[in-house]
């Protein structure tokens, strides 16, 4: 779950001003009462219809999802529109996304900040909107994974004062000179010994945490540079530059998507992914390296799972696909869903970041 931000976001009256209520000091607040609400309770439903209805995509979120988000805002002002106000709904989702992503401490806020950037499909699906949300949303995947790969401050989580082991209570107990109350004294004893035992295994245990994080991100780094330095595509069998072009970007991604450990991974992936090879300017087109996959490799990838063409529409693709064979059949109905030309293209880069983070969505789902 997310954490409520303390204070009002110092942007929030600026994006309230696209739908004339940037100048309504009570009714600012009350959307801000109302979009702390919906963070309280953003899991991954709830971060998709927002993203639905942010990017206004033609795929709207399910009838429950936006009833519960506008039964927040309709708590916190019974006068919020139960209808009729899309623009201002997909403003204040948009809001909600922005403010999510830029929370260092909200557990959802990697997987709101990977949702952000899939949907934006590389830049072709650009709302109107009063912010650049998927730029903020590049910032955050960034930032998010500087902040959760950071090496830990040890010395910050030890207390060299030892918790203090109290028998006073069980010496009174004693003083009382009959067996009852010396029984009652070693429970007293028993029972401060416990609490200081517990205090120190919490300390321990949170240290233990910390540095396990850190270690995963290590590992997981290790191995991708292990994976580079190697320059064998096991998919294929072959050497990196063997493997042909248009499988590079969908391959290589998934490949260094099964060795993060955690979202919304390494800030290194692009460099990565551009020392492994994909370094061409030129845009692949999507039909074109969807239809370049080998059956046998993209079959697990999507069979059997609820693929949003929102979030997941490299995934989406390859689901259609999968349904067709290759080909052109899968091509204009994918399109036609995705809101995006039959031949739309990215640089085999920005295709391959575009992949990964699809991956890590469905990894960690």
């Amino acid at each position: 779950m997310a954490t409520a931000p303390p204070a009002l976001h110092p942007d929030f009256a600026r994006w309230c001003s696209a739908v004339t209520i940037g100048d309504l000091a009570d009714q600012r607040q009350a959307r801000w009462v109302g979009l702390t609400k919906v963070l309280a309770k953003a899991d991954r439903e709830t971060i998709e219809a927002l993203a639905r209805l942010a990017f206004a995509t033609r795929q709207t979120p399910s009838a429950a999802s936006l009833q519960g988000i506008r039964q927040m805002f309709k708590d916190a002002d019974e006068t919020f529109p139960s209808v009729g106000n899309d623009r201002e709904m997909q403003v204040l989702a948009a809001a909600c996304l922005a403010v999510l992503v830029g929370d260092m401490a909200a557990d959802e806020a990697p997987a709101a900040a990977l949702v952000v950037c899939t949907t934006s499909l590389g830049g072709a699906r650009n709302p109107d909107l009063p912010m650049d949300l998927a730029s903020i949303g590049r910032a955050a995947v960034r930032a998010l994974g500087e902040v959760r790969r950071k090496r830990p401050d040890l010395a910050s989580l030890a207390n060299l004062a030892s918790p203090k082991v109290d028998f006073e209570k069980s010496a009174a107990k004693v003083r009382e000179n009959n067996w009852e109350p010396v029984a009652q004294a070693f429970l007293l004893a028993a029972t401060s010994t416990q609490t200081a035992l517990g205090a120190v295994a919490t300390r321990n245990a949170n240290a233990m945490r910390v540095l396990d994080t850190y270690l995963r991100s290590q590992d997981e780094e290790l191995q991708m540079l292990w994976w580079l330095v190697g320059e064998h595509c096991y998919v294929h069998g072959v050497a990196f530059e063997e493997v042909p072009a248009t499988n590079r970007p969908l391959i290589f991604a998934a490949s260094l998507a099964d060795m993060t450990e955690a979202l919304p991974g390494p800030g290194a992936v692009a460099g990565i992914l551009a020392r492994a090879g994909l370094r061409s300017h030129e845009p692949l087109e999507v039909a074109a390296a969807v239809n370049s996959a080998m059956t046998s490799w993209l079959e697990p990838l999507v069979k059997d799972q609820t693929i949003s063409p929102v979030s997941a529409p490299l995934h989406f693709a390859l689901a259609r696909r999968l349904e067709t064979g290759a080909g052109a059949d899968w091509i204009r109905g994918w399109a036609a869903t995705c809101a995006v030309d039959a031949d739309f293209a990215l640089p085999p880069l920005a295709l391959a970041q575009q992949f990964y983070c699809e991956r890590l969505l469905m990894l960690f789902e």
